[in-house]
């Protein structure tokens, strides 16, 4: 079944865990929802994935558009500001203890800020 995964996947991705602290603002378009603080598990240029403590699973709905206003606790990443995004899985699963893990994909991610990601996991990658 990784394989399959792999195979769909048209971007490289670099992860990371909870304990390394890189978290992303999402802003909703619903603004009654306000703003979720996530943290990034990984990236890759065609999108993220993400995970939030299960109190707030309910902020998170399959199919929803989504704003990335920013990333912080990681140097490379401070040019991607207000990234349209779409959550397009959502995985609770009681392994996962304390947290939901949700997917999402930059459906039209500008060429610069697709850019610097890949600049950043080439980097990473050679580390």
């Amino acid at each position: 079944m990784a394989d399959e995964t792999n195979e769909r996947r048209s971007f490289q991705r670099i992860f990371f865990s909870i304990e390394d602290g890189i978290k992303g603002i999402i802003a909703f378009l619903d603004h009654q929802r306000g703003l979720l603080v996530a943290h990034i598990i990984n990236i890759g240029e065609g999108g993220l994935g993400l995970a939030v403590s299960k109190d707030k699973k309910d902020k998170i709905i399959k199919g929803d558009q989504i704003i990335l206003t920013h990333i912080t606790g990681m140097q490379g990443l401070e040019s991607l500001v207000n990234v349209d995004a779409e959550i397009k899985w959502i995985l609770d699963n009681p392994s996962l203890e304390e947290f939901v893990v949700f997917g999402c994909e930059f459906p039209d991610i500008p060429e610069p800020m697709r850019d610097a990601i890949g600049r950043f996991i080439d980097s990473r990658s050679a580390e």
